[in-house]
């Protein structure tokens, strides 16, 4: 909706509109003279350097990126160009729009039998990475939409609940990590419940089953789209039957009361996410400075090169 498109650039222009000048004025926020700066960009760039990340793998390409589109659009009106510079292989770099960009990683690994495959060798850390993916698609969705069409939420649909390709993926998070499962759920139900994917009556209701039935057998996940949005909760709640609404509604009171530990369920599973340990952290940490910093540098001498290529 537009009213949150809004709630994402004013606090994206907010939250990076810091001043670094004279000593006295550095990091003081100043909202309008970043707004006047964004007013004649037309062009997004985001440079890539190696294969540990991609627009779909790492949260922080769509927060820099799909947050500075938001609010370009918020002061222009209109969307700005999108490409991630691929300086992977030296000898043939090259400009890659970022739809082809999102297409290409997701084919790669998310909807790759062969990739599955491998990842369901692991345990928790791998349902959170595909989780994590599945989750960065709904970050792009809501803050660049038309990269993210109807049949990217159908193929993440068909492949993890309906398991089209037969690879026991409902079996490997159940077992591994319930939690995951429980989050995917929750980021396809809500991407119907805004309007972002016109899921049919049949895939919305066995969204909701599997997400009440997960929620029963494990308990809530309290933190992400399943335990914190209350809006998704209330949806979810109207489209089960009386019966599986009432245990639903039961399992989240007793999320919120405190009455339910996730890591000890009734039935004496584990519903937990697998923490990242700290050389993973600071490997985030870096992958964000890197980046926040090279975007700065690199966008406005490629957004000036294409402009005038252009011209």
């Amino acid at each position: 909706c537009w009213v949150c498109l809004e709630e994402i650039a004013d606090s994206y222009i907010h939250n990076m509109g810091a001043v670094y000048g004279k000593e006295k004025e550095w990091g003081n926020h100043q909202k309008e003279l970043f707004r006047a700066a964004l007013q004649n960009a037309d062009v997004i760039i985001q440079p890539r350097q190696n294969n540990t990340w991609g627009a779909l793998s790492l949260d922080h390409v769509f927060e820099f990126m799909g947050g500075m589109n938001v609010a370009i659009r918020n002061v222009t009106g209109k969307d700005p160009d999108a490409y991630l510079a691929d300086y992977r292989n030296h000898n043939n770099m090259k400009i890659q729009d970022l739809k082809e960009a999102i297409g290409v990683e997701a084919r790669a690994t998310i909807f790759n039998p062969k990739y599955i495959k491998e990842t369901l060798q692991g345990g928790e850390s791998s349902a959170s990475k595909i989780t994590e993916i599945i989750t960065n698609t709904f970050g792009w969705e809501a803050t660049r939409p038309e990269v993210i069409d109807d049949e990217f939420w159908d193929k993440i649909y068909e492949t993890y609940v309906e398991d089209k390709g037969n690879l026991g993926v409902k079996d490997f998070f159940k077992k591994e990590s319930p939690a995951a499962l429980q989050e995917i759920t929750a980021i396809l139900l809500e991407t119907t419940r805004k309007g972002m994917w016109k899921a049919n009556e049949h895939q919305i209701q066995k969204l909701t089953d599997l997400h009440v039935e997960l929620v029963r057998e494990f308990g809530v996940e309290p933190g992400g789209f399943s335990g914190e949005n209350k809006k998704l909760q209330e949806y979810i709640a109207k489209k089960t039957n009386e019966q599986d609404a009432k245990a639903y509604k039961n399992q989240l009171e007793k999320m919120s009361k405190g009455d339910v530990s996730p890591s000890e369920p009734q039935d004496g599973k584990v519903l937990k996410k697998e923490e990242i340990n700290k050389e993973s952290q600071q490997k985030v940490n870096l992958n964000g400075w890197f980046i926040s910093g090279a975007a700065v540098v690199v966008l406005v001498g490629l957004a000036l090169f294409l402009k005038k290529r252009r011209q």
